[in-house]
């Protein structure tokens, strides 16, 4: 099973590293030069919701698999990477994606937006943990060889 475990954590791992960096860096800059604007928000958000939620669970059967290697598919060092990963997952989409949501609302209904609720503060702010997580990712590729 050790064996296994590793060849799938390398290939999950190399999947959601993939994934990361070419939806972030090359298809939705694609998206917003080829479609106007409100059809690639649509398009993008399926894609980072898929992303994200393909990351946690991606994240999840990655710490299983490690614990089922008895520690050796990820080690110390990917294991941190992997729950970092998932921690900046969780906050810069599923936490902010909602407070952001939530503004979008306010302004919707004419209401004043407080400052924690900007949606365009709330996007470069998860776009800057995007980024983050992208980086780690880079290093849990390492970490895994």
């Amino acid at each position: 099973m050790p064996n296994l475990a590793r060849i799938l954590v390398r290939l999950i791992v190399a999947v959601w590293c993939g994934a990361l960096w070419s939806i972030g860096a090359l298809v939705a800059p694609t998206l917003f030069s080829m479609l106007d604007a409100a059809d690639a928000a649509k398009v993008a958000a399926l894609l980072f919701r898929v992303l994200a939620v393909g990351g946690l669970g991606g994240a999840v059967f990655l710490l299983i698999l490690d614990r089922l290697a008895h520690g050796q598919a990820l080690q110390g060092p990917g294991r941190r990477t992997v729950l970092l990963m998932a921690v900046g997952t969780g906050i810069g989409y599923f936490g902010l994606k909602t407070l952001a949501d939530h503004g979008r609302a306010l302004a919707a209904a004419g209401q004043a937006v407080p400052a924690w609720a900007d949606p365009s503060l709330l996007h470069n702010v998860s776009g800057g943990i995007y980024f983050l997580v992208a980086l780690a990712a880079l290093r849990l590729v390492a970490a895994v060889r």
